[in-house]
Order: structure tokens, then sequence, then C-alpha cells
């Protein structure tokens, strides 16, 4: 598991076709996800067990998000609103924060809100 933290406007790049982006509606942060359209975007339930507080500075958001069969996405959120993404994937999938990734990656993509 690889844990990044973004702030409002900042992503996350994972394999060469997947970008996660932070972004803000009103007080609420949110992410956009930019994945081609064959790529499967689905929420996952969480237990409620898994919405207590994880560490003393470090709260987990409601969602966790599966792209594709393969990677999956846990929103976290500090005390100080920086938002942490725990990002499982296989080792092969390479994860990028945007400033350190210069390729143009995406042709078709289709863009999704998540609360």
């Amino acid at each position: 598991m690889l844990i990044v933290g973004r702030e409002i406007g900042q992503s996350v790049i994972i394999g060469e076709e997947i970008k996660v982006t932070v972004l803000q509606t009103g007080s609420k942060p949110r992410i956009a996800i930019e994945a081609p359209k064959h790529i499967k975007i689905s929420k996952l339930k969480q237990h409620p067990k898994e919405k207590d507080v994880m560490k003393k500075q470090v709260r987990k958001i409601v969602d966790t998000i599966l792209i594709g069969d393969a990677i999956k996405l846990t929103i976290l959120q500090t005390v100080s609103g920086l938002l942490r993404f725990a990002i499982e994937a296989p080792r092969e999938i390479s994860i990028f924060r945007e400033e350190l990734f210069q390729k143009n990656f995406i042709s078709e993509t289709e863009k999704i809100l998540i609360i």
C-alpha cells in the first residue's frame, strides 16, 4: 500500500491511464477520476467499524473506490484538511504524483465525481 498526500487541485497518476484529482465543491473535498471508458470504477461499501479514527491525526473518509479489477483507492483526511490516498495496486502498476509524471496519457476519458 502506498499513501500519497494531495491538496486541492493536485493529482496522482496510476499506471499510465488513470488520473485521480482532489477537487473542492463547497466545503467538502471531492475527487475526480479520469480513466478510459473500458475501466470500471465503483465504490466499495464500508463496514461501520471502518469509519472509526485510524490514528490520532488521520481519520478515514468513508469512500473506498475500486478502479478496474486490481486497484483499490481509500481516501483519508488529516485534521489539517490534507487528503491522502491509500492506494493498493499490483507491483507492476506505477503510481506517480502528477508533478513527477511527464506524459500526456489520456485520450478517451470519462470523468466521474465521487462524494
